[in-house]
């Protein structure tokens, strides 16, 4: 009985998944595979050595995972962490098999998605358990049964799945890369209105990377046992497979960590564009209260009612020339000093 730890949860209904039934393939030496319709023989079948049996579980439910315990005797511990969502990527030893967790991810409707798939390596056997969202097996089952120099074994399966889940970070990549330039374009044509969307939108999109990257980087160290040769016979070449996996997760994660460096700099684009406009706006404002500055002073002078004033400006003229004309004077005095100043 697994019993899920409390902040941990995992399905707890009793039949198996209507939605995402569960797949078992088994192979006996021979080109193609056939389906087990009954998994309670899949522990008679193991005993053969020459047998190998790839075990598909969607959303496995409380009974599935018991059946898995029961026919494949896998460790209580191991059982567990599969069946937790939202468990790190990583590789783990057991006795008889490895646990290998690995994150995939899409791209759907501009959102990224990644899928959660448990994996259960042991000598002629691997189980597949994908968590909700369900990633698709269509590209792993094309590839791995196609005719070709990948042997049917367990080894064998777990670089056909790894390559397709390493190969789907590739377009999600260039997807924000291409989301990047979309940004860099937008920032420096100034055509956002909304300076606080391209900060929602420059944080939404460091979330993304932040989620894409710690998918990727561990499938590094995943590989590492299989680069040393720990999971396959001597002699088998899959070496040379796992190694050319392991060339294109670095090329994604240096991808990811060029548009972070891309993205900050766009960041302080943006961020120095809007303070110099804000400048800009500042300097405009000053200019306007300094020309009305001296225009004030002038007004309030000869607003005063001092005795020389009232008796000798009294006429139109010294309305216009005095009046009038000392504030024409100021402005034009002011203008030509900002425009020589290089001010607007």
């Amino acid at each position: 009985m697994i019993v899920p730890r409390p902040d941990r949860p995992v399905r707890e209904t009793n039949a198996i998944s209507a939605e995402h039934e569960s797949r078992c393939m088994i192979f006996t030496g021979q080109d193609t595979a056939r389906a087990l319709k009954d998994p309670s023989e899949i522990s008679e079948l193991l005993k053969d050595e020459h047998n190998f049996v790839w075990f598909d579980l969607a959303e496995p439910t409380q009974a599935d995972l018991a059946l898995l315990q029961e026919e494949f005797a896998l460790h209580p511990a191991a059982i567990e962490d599969a069946a937790l969502v939202h468990e790190r990527p990583k590789i783990e030893a057991f006795d008889g098999f490895r646990l290998v967790v690995l994150h995939a991810a899409t791209v759907e409707r501009a959102e990224l998605v990644l899928h959660e798939i448990a994996l259960f390596v042991g000598k002629n056997f691997l189980i597949t358990i994908r968590a909700h969202p369900v990633y698709p097996l269509d590209e792993i089952e094309r590839r791995w049964l196609a005719r070709g120099t990948i042997p049917h074994t367990s080894t064998g399966l777990l670089y056909v799945i790894l390559d397709v889940v390493v190969d789907g970070y590739l377009p999600v990549a260039s997807a924000y890369d291409e989301r990047l330039v979309a940004l860099e374009n937008k920032v420096l044509a100034r055509r956002e209105r909304d300076p606080e969307g391209v900060l929602r939108e420059v944080s939404a999109f460091k979330r993304d990377l932040v989620r894409l990257r710690h998918a990727v980087a561990p499938v590094r160290d995943i590989l590492a046992p299989m680069l040393r040769g720990e999971l396959e016979p001597s002699g088998s070449g899959m070496t040379v497979y796992f190694r050319d996996v392991h060339d294109h997760a670095l090329r994604v994660t240096d991808q990811i960590d060029s548009i972070r460096d891309l993205l900050n700099s766009t960041l302080d684009i943006h961020l120095s564009t809007e303070a110099h406009r804000q400048g800009e706006v500042s300097k405009q404002l000053t200019i306007i209260a300094t020309i009305f500055l001296p225009l004030a002073f002038i007004t309030g002078f000869f607003g005063q009612n001092f005795g020389w004033m009232v008796n000798h400006i009294d006429k139109a003229e010294h309305f216009w020339f005095i009046g009038v004309g000392t504030q024409l004077l100021a402005v034009v005095v002011l203008i030509g000093y900002f425009k020589r100043k290089g001010w607007f």
